[in-house]
């Protein structure tokens, strides 16, 4: 199981970069776009805004493909985690189960002592009672 926690956090570490990544290079072409503006042709200006939606394309195609990875994750801890829960709480149903046995079977032993108890002192009280009484 910690091995899909690690990759869940690797992936998650990488979706967090790329989203980092994703932004600085955002403020990088807008700050080269405004210092290009002046120097280029408009058609110099649509070639690279064609590149930066290629990269804004790519960069989107890949967030969309690292969230679905991670759904389907999460999907897979989390159908392996309920799987671990309800066998735990069959378990505990079953030990339950013994313990309320084992406390039945203890009671009736205590019960059988006690009953041996009373008729040894319901003996001892006759033996006691057919002895004579010393001066």
């Amino acid at each position: 199981m910690s091995n899909y926690e690690d990759r869940l956090t690797a992936l998650e570490q990488e979706h967090a970069y790329l989203k980092h990544e994703n932004d600085d290079l955002k403020q990088k072409i807008e700050l080269h776009t405004i210092a290009i503006g002046g120097l280029v042709n408009k058609a110099m200006l649509e070639r690279i805004s064609e590149k930066n939606d290629k990269i804004f394309q790519a960069l989107m195609a890949h967030d969309e493909l690292t969230n679905l990875q991670l759904a389907e994750l999460r999907e897979r801890v989390e159908v392996q985690v309920e799987g671990k829960i309800i066998a735990l709480q069959t378990e505990v149903r079953q030990l339950q189960t013994e313990v309320r046995q084992l406390q039945t079977e203890v009671h009736r032993g205590f019960n059988t002592v006690d009953a041996r108890f009373v008729s040894v002192e319901t003996m001892l009280a006759q033996i006691l009672a057919r002895l004579p009484e010393k001066p």
